[in-house]
């Protein structure tokens, strides 16, 4: 482990991990380097490479959870039990965070005490740009039900997760459910575009993972918001005609993780009728000590 300071930490970070040897090292790396060093957290659920050895070297706690115990919201809520610092971050293995100040520049917007929570967005939620800080309150408009605080870089007030704890039977979207949740209770959730962390690593699993994660997160948005199930021309005429800026559109369509993006929302939405009609709950798991890891996918 790392030797840590006498001082008490100003952030902790939670670093939920399953056999993320490959990128785990980049990932610390990129937080010891940040201008405010952070305590660092791993949650492990049950990794067999290398993934343990390295947290031992970089991180102050290594907590392991019993693999079929994992759900996304009970691994972060274990993360952030043992976190010490009035501030905790959350960030996937699979990322390395861009900029040296992105602890330093999240901490600057807990000034304002309805402050929640923080975290990195390029758009707003109708798509456009946002160029500037975002301060997002219970009369923002949300465009786009599957838009929204993201836990794979993100930041929480200690005090307000006491209070508030993440959904533990949620198989994915436990991050959208606590922030409409602590919006409700009068907080505010500050999206910065200066604290957006890429997400190359949802291409790096691979199309199959991808399909599965696109079908997970609307079954689990579906569960705590508004989310109209994708019909098959909808999900045609997406695939054919809605394009990022500045791509070649046939090349788009061809894109084997466009393709899987798409099919995991379409077979989400064809589940979620499924359910409806049986009267079965969408997106949560069947009972609080289900095998989350079958049901969440395994993946941190």
């Amino acid at each position: 482990m790392r030797a840590m300071s006498s001082a008490a930490p100003r952030a902790s970070v939670v670093v939920r991990t399953l056999n993320s040897s490959e990128t785990l090292g980049a990932c610390l790396a990129s937080l010891t380097s940040q201008t405010i060093r952070p305590e660092i957290v791993i949650v492990d659920s049950g990794s067999t490479d290398a993934t343990l050895e390295i947290a031992a070297r970089l991180a102050d706690r290594v907590v392991e959870l019993p693999p079929g115990s994992f759900t996304y919201g009970r691994a972060l809520n274990v993360g952030a039990a043992a976190a010490m610092a009035p501030v905790h971050f959350a960030v996937s293995s699979h990322c390395v965070i861009p900029r040296p100040d992105w602890i330093e520049r999240s901490l600057r917007h807990y000034e304002r005490s309805d402050v929640a929570g923080t975290n990195g967005q390029p758009t707003r939620s109708d798509g456009s740009p946002l160029t500037e800080t975002l301060v997002f309150t219970t009369d923002t408009p949300l465009a786009n039900p599957l838009w929204g605080f993201s836990n794979h870089a993100s930041s929480w007030r200690a005090e307000v997760w006491h209070r508030e704890p993440f959904d533990e039977s949620l198989i994915a979207c436990e991050d959208f459910e606590w922030s409409d949740r602590v919006i409700a209770r009068g907080y505010v959730i500050v999206f910065d575009p200066a604290l957006t962390v890429p997400g190359h690593h949802l291409k790096a699993q691979g199309p199959l993972s991808l399909y599965r994660r696109s079908h997970r997160e609307v079954l689990g948005a579906a569960a705590c918001r508004n989310v109209n199930p994708m019909s098959a021309r909808e999900a045609v005429a997406e695939w054919w005609s809605q394009h990022p800026s500045g791509t070649k559109r046939h090349r788009q369509r061809l894109s084997p993780y466009r393709v899987a993006r798409i099919a995991g929302r379409y077979t989400a939405g064809r589940a979620m009728r499924r359910h409806t009609r049986r009267g079965e709950p969408i997106g949560r798991l069947r009972t609080a000590t289900g095998d989350g890891r079958s049901a969440a996918g395994g993946r941190p």
